[in-house]
């Protein structure tokens, strides 16, 4: 048995590979040979008459394959660095305790200090460095302020950030633009979205819902059918390549909001903890878009009934004053 990292019941010093270790019969205590020979007895003698057994306290168990070119803590089942591709198959495991061992002598980057927290999980950032300067904020920062789908973003966001492309493609964003900005957190974009989608269904919703409208406008519409049937076709038309530019470029204003995002926040001097508060994703932000959508459309509707109601007022009152 290994009882690397275990310490001995007498002298309180650490085992490491090296000690002559002997074990006590009776309870399995591990000590140093030259300690158990100075007191001639097992130190937990108590354990005996108890029928206790020795039991370990540091478990050593194997966690990561650390690459000896990069010093990446990658998972045991990894023949090549997560990070920079090495062949790691004959690397030996490391473990916790062996690691922070060997860390302390120099020799190799302890990944599970608190410091290096990031690098504990290798699939977090897909084998990318996040230290990588991504446009004004490092990679983990980035990583941080996206939250979910981390897997879907990351490698995006470094194409983008390494050679200057921006189409990619969101579904999410072709099918309901304004949800997907709102959900971002990216108002501006949500707003602009909604009141595309307002504007460019109106004529559909004027012959849709024209018996439903009050006199004056009902006549507009029904004596200008065709022309707003024309005007809706077009609108149509505008509406799916809209949607078709967002699809492209939504992951590309996205990480673009990030970055600027991440820059403000730096700049305001507010602590690193608060980024995943700042970035993410927010479900009720959706609800809430689609509630300002809904008020939109009403005020439009609301300024064409009045905006008619007043027009039909001034040509009665005219008519009037011309008797």
């Amino acid at each position: 048995m290994d009882y690397k990292g275990e310490k001995c019941p007498v002298c309180g010093e650490s085992f490491t590979a090296e000690d002559d270790i002997v074990v006590c019969p009776e309870c399995g205590t591990p000590h140093h040979r030259k300690c158990y020979a100075a007191e001639n007895k097992c130190a937990n003698e108590e354990y005996h008459s108890e029928g206790r057994k020795w039991e370990r306290k540091v478990q050593n168990k194997p966690l990561y394959k650390v690459c000896p070119v990069c010093n990446y803590p990658n998972r045991v089942s990894d023949s090549n660095c997560q990070r920079c591709g090495a062949e790691i198959a004959d690397v030996s495991l490391v473990s916790q305790d062996e690691n922070t061992s060997d860390s302390n002598n120099g020799n190799i980057r302890d990944p599970f200090t608190s410091e290096m927290e990031g690098l504990i999980d290798p699939i977090k950032y897909l084998g990318l460095d996040p230290n990588e300067d991504m446009g004004g904020a490092s990679m983990q920062e980035v990583t941080d302020f996206v939250g979910p789908s981390t897997i879907y973003y990351l490698p995006k966001f470094k194409r983008m950030k390494d050679d200057g492309a921006k189409p990619s493609f969101n579904f999410f964003s072709l099918v309901f633009p304004a949800l997907y900005f709102a959900n971002r957190k990216m108002w501006g974009w949500a707003i602009l979205a909604a009141i595309l989608g307002v504007l460019f269904n109106l004529p559909a919703d004027l012959l849709l819902y024209i018996e439903e409208f009050p006199d004056g406008l009902a006549n507009f519409v029904s004596s200008n059918k065709h022309i707003i049937q024309a005007v809706s076709d077009i609108c149509i038309v505008a509406d799916i390549g809209v949607r078709a530019l967002f699809c492209l470029f939504a992951n590309w204003l996205y990480f673009r909001f990030a970055m600027n995002s991440l820059k403000k926040h730096k700049t305001s001097g507010r602590p690193a903890s608060m980024i995943k508060t700042a970035g993410g994703i927010r479900p009720l932000n959706m609800l809430i878009i689609t509630a300002i959508k809904y008020g939109i459309g009403f005020v439009v509707i609301a300024a064409l009934y009045y905006g008619f109601e007043m027009a039909a007022t001034i040509k009665d009152f005219s008519s009037l004053c011309l008797m």
